[in-house]
C-alpha cells in the first residue's frame, strides 16, 4: 500500500508541475490515472514565501521515521522542503511560531531559515516522506545552535 501511495505521489510530482487546473481536465492525464492534490502553495507552514536554491539544483527525498516520543533535533532548512505525513502524528514548533498538529495524510511546507522541531506525539512511530529541493554540493539540513 505505502510503496503504491509513494509510486502515485512519485508520478503526481511528475507532472505536478502543470498548472493544477489542467490536472482537473480529463484529456491531460491517461486512462485509468487519477490524482489527489496534496498541496499547492507558494509559503511555507509559517507563512514566508518559499525561495529557491541558485545553484545546481538537486532533489533529495527520504522517508523519516520518528520513534513513539522521539523528536528531531532543533534545526533549520536554507532550502525548501516538501513533508507528507505517511503514519502517525507529530507536532511542529517553529521559534516564534504557535505550535502545530499534523496527521497521516497531511502534506505542509517546512520552514525555511526559521528553527524548529518535530515531535512525535502518536501511540506509535510516525513516519514521514521528506523532499528537500537544494542544491548540489550544499546542505539541506541545518543543526540550529542555541
Amino acid at each position: 500500500m505505502i510503496r503504491t501511495s509513494l509510486k502515485t505521489l512519485a508520478i503526481a510530482a511528475a507532472i505536478g508541475f502543470a498548472p493544477w487546473s489542467a490536472l482537473a481536465q480529463d484529456d491531460a492525464l491517461p486512462e485509468g490515472f487519477t490524482t489527489e492534490p496534496l498541496l499547492k502553495t507558494s509559503v511555507t507552514r509559517d507563512d514566508e514565501p518559499i525561495t529557491y536554491p541558485t545553484g545546481k539544483p538537486e532533489i533529495i527525498s527520504v522517508i523519516g521515521t520518528l520513534e513513539k516520543g522521539g523528536r528531531t533535533a532543533l534545526h533549520e532548512h536554507p532550502v525548501p522542503v516538501y513533508v507528507y505525513l505517511l503514519e502517525g502524528e507529530i507536532e511542529l514548533k517553529s521559534e516564534g511560531g504557535e505550535p502545530h498538529r499534523y496527521k497521516a495524510g497531511e502534506a505542509f511546507i517546512e520552514a525555511q531559515n526559521r528553527k524548529h522541531q518535530a515531535f512525535n506525539v502518536a501511540d506509535g512511530p510516525s513516519r514521514l516522506l521528506v523532499v528537500f529541493v537544494g542544491e548540489e554540493g550544499k546542505p539541506t539540513s541545518v543543526a540550529a545552535t542555541q
